[in-house]
This record gives C-alpha cells, structure tokens and sequence, in this order.
C-alpha cells in the first residue's frame, strides 16, 4: 500500500492545510524560525542543566553559584537594553549574526571550562550575548513578516522554541546517561555552540530584505503616539501603550512563565518530587509545540485583551491545582499542560503588539523594551521565590499568583474594549493566499 494511502484522509488534509499556512510566511521569516529551531535544540540540551554545570563541571561553590546568578540577571538586563540599541544604530541582520556568533564563542568557552573563574565568565558573557540577541531578533522577524502576517509568524517562532527545545532536552538526556556529567556537559555546550554557529549561517547567506512585501502589507505604526518618533529609551518609555504592554509582560512572566522555571522546581525538590520535573518541562513544551499553531488559527478577529485574561486564567487555573494538591509528578504536568495552553495564547501577542506600534527608527529599542519586561519579570519572579523560600512559606507562593492572575484577567476582560487603542484591538485576518495559476489546455 502506498504511504499515503495509510494515512487517514483528514489527517492528510490537516497536514496540508498546516504546511500551506507555514507556506505563506514570506521566506526570511521562514528562515527566522527555522533558524530558532535549530538554535532551541542546543539551548534545550543546556538550558536545564546550567547548575549543573556551575557545580558540577566547574567546581562552583554554591554560595558562588547563587551570586552568579544574580550577576547574570543583571547582565541580563543590560544585554537587552544594549541590544535594542544596536538593532536601531546598525540594524537587526548584523546585530543578530554577530550576537549568534558570539554566543556560539561562549558556549565553547563553556565547554572548554574546568574551574569558577573562566566557567562564570563564560556564563555571563554567554548571557550578554544571547540577550542582545533578543529584540534583535524580535524586530528582524517583524520586518519579516509585515502586517496580518506578524502574529502568525511569531506564533511559529513560539512553536520552534518549545518543539527545539523538547528536542535538545532528550538529546540531553540520552548523552548524559551514555557519558555522565563530566565529559557529557562539555559536549552539549560543543553542540549548542554549532546550533547557533548554523543559525548564524543561515541569517547571513538567506534573509535578505523584502521591500515590496512591506510596502505592501505593512501601515504606519498603529498608535498617535508612535507616528513620527525618533530618539532613545526615553522616548519608547513615553509611549503609554508600550508601558501597558510591557507591564503586562512583566506581570505575567513574574506570577506565570518564572515560577514554571524557579518557584516549581523549587517547590518539587523541597518536596523531594525532583525526578518529576523532567515530565513537568515535557508536558509543557509538548503541549505547546502542538497547540500553538490550532490555537493560532481561531484567534484572527478576536479581541487581543480577551485572548489575553483567558491566557492569564488558563495560568491562574495551573497554579490553583499545585495550591490545593500534593507535588507529585502528576500534579506537576498537569499544572505545566495548563500552564502551556496560556502561554500558547499569550506569547505571540505581546510582540506582535509592540512590533505594531513601534516606529522604524525605535524597532529596536521598543523590543529592547519587550525583553527588559521579560527579564524584569523573571527577576521579580525569582526574588520572590528565594523570600518566601527563606522564609518557608513556598507554597503560598501559588495562591497568590493563581489569585492575582486571575484579578488581572477579570480586569483586562472588563476593560477588553479600552485596554488597546481601536487599530490594535482586535487579531488581524491574513489575506488569502493569490489564487493558484490555472494550467492552459493543451
């Protein structure tokens, strides 16, 4: 029997329909995501296991790790600010090859390390490079992908990430049982570094810029406010659109996205559950590789502050099952699916929204704004965390995130019709795709 055949017709059609609608993504975001699937794979394969290495690889006291991390997060913050910078000065093609390259520099250097000094340097600079890295890349898939296609694309991009990033925790996992620690963690980094060596390739040789597509689809940025700006931070802080974005950003990443990273897998270890957080990250990123894009398609002419309180309940409503269960493997997937269907509906908003109001001369800077709301969210996230740690109250943690995530939603679902001005209220429908040339007869 042929393939083909064996496999069920609506499946077939499903399959068509989803490589049709990647299809229609203009080739340099194509390229970008692409691109971001490959690099996701390496972070996946040392992303989780960052403490590891520090401890582990590097013989890092743990009073030092703790340090270092907060170095990092500050480092964190300063690449982002930096990066969005440059991506004005110089442009996103050259910030974003030239920060790709670097990162893959830093992963050797972290492959390479085998004591605190040179293993922590590496850290922070790996850290700096990949946040300068960040809006860059964020604007560069917006010019890409003008318009009603913008939110499509980063909804792919969101589906690249978690599916790499699935991808490169297995990977990671299979290696360090075959090599261990030691030499298995030097040749992740060896990896991780040739993924965003490849990713920088790939940027150079095939994006080129598509004027005719952006005249075509894209407007003039979306608000009063934006029309005819130019100049710094200072001018893209002014913005009161951007503000509320970005609030909103860091809001969510401290009570949703930070605790999934730092107040869960604190939670588990206390509780001795630590094996089930490797089921935990899998029903995440799985869930969401493969909702994003179903989700993605039944949103375009929806209200963006709807879809926003039903991600922020969806995040309310997986912090409510750890608050009233025992951590256990199964509870904590549960919570990190639930956790997932929010995120799928909540990440490609955010820069579409910012990418739709930003001037040409401050597209860098207005996503070096995005990023520093997620690195501030994440390190508002993380402090809160480490007090209530200290404090041994961990677990009320939960409720009060599950608590204000779901304020905030009744609030963003009753003000659903002026949170965003009126161009910016409601998803955009793509235009269809130009009808197939009919063949002439012979």
């Amino acid at each position: 029997m042929p393939a083909s055949e064996a496999i069920p017709a609506r499946l077939r059609v499903r399959f068509a329909s989803r490589a049709a609608q990647a299809r229609r993504l203009p080739p340099a975001a194509r390229v970008v995501v692409g691109g971001e699937l490959l690099s996701s794979i390496g972070s996946g394969t040392t992303v989780p296991f960052l403490l590891v290495y520090l401890h582990d690889a590097c013989h890092t006291p743990i009073g030092v790790v703790g340090l270092l991390l907060v170095v990092r997060a500050v480092m964190a913050l300063a690449g982002a600010t930096l990066g969005g910078a440059l991506c004005d000065r110089i442009g996103p093609k050259a910030v974003v090859v030239t920060a790709l390259a670097a990162t893959a520099v830093c992963s050797v250097g972290m492959a390479a390390a085998a004591s605190p000094l040179p293993g922590g340097a590496a850290v922070l600079a790996h850290t700096a490079a990949f946040t300068v890295l960040a809006p860059a890349l964020d604007a560069m898939l917006a010019q890409a992908a003008p318009g009603p296609l913008r939110q499509a694309a980063f909804a792919w991009r969101n589906t690249a990430v978690n599916l790499g990033g699935a991808l490169g925790a297995a990977v990671a996992s299979l290696t360090l049982v075959v090599l261990g620690s030691g030499s298995g963690l030097a040749l992740l980094y060896v990896l991780d570094a040739f993924s965003f060596a490849g990713f920088a390739l790939l940027v150079a040789v095939r994006v080129v810029s598509s004027p005719a597509l952006a005249d075509r689809l894209e407007k003039e940025p979306a608000t009063a406010w934006a029309a005819g700006r130019d100049g710094t931070y200072a001018t893209a802080a002014a913005d009161p659109v951007l503000r509320r974005i970005c609030l909103l950003v860091a809001f969510t990443v401290a009570t949703g996205f930070a605790q999934l990273q730092i107040g869960l897998p604190t939670l588990a270890t206390a509780a001795g559950t630590q094996a089930g957080l490797g089921w935990t990250f899998a029903a995440f990123m799985v869930t969401s590789a493969v909702l994003q894009i179903p989700v993605e398609r039944r949103l375009p002419g929806k209200s963006r502050a709807s879809v926003l309180a039903a991600a922020l309940m969806c995040m309310a409503l997986a912090w409510t099952v750890i608050s009233v269960s025992r951590p256990s493997p199964g509870s904590l997937a549960v919570a990190a699916a639930v956790l997932a269907v929010g995120g799928t509906l909540f990440s490609p908003v955010p820069p579409t929204l910012v990418n739709d109001i930003a001037p040409s001369a401050l597209l860098g800077r207005y996503n070096g704004a995005h990023m520093l709301a997620w690195t501030g969210g994440f390190a508002i996230g993380a402090a809160a965390s480490s007090t209530l740690l200290a404090a041994g109250a961990l677990r009320a943690l939960f409720p009060f995130c599950a608590a204000a995530l779901a304020l905030t939603a009744g609030l963003l679902w009753r003000r659903r019709d002026r949170f965003l001005p009126a161009p910016l209220m409601r998803i955009p429908v793509a235009p269809p795709p130009p009808p197939a040339p009919k063949e002439s007869a012979p």
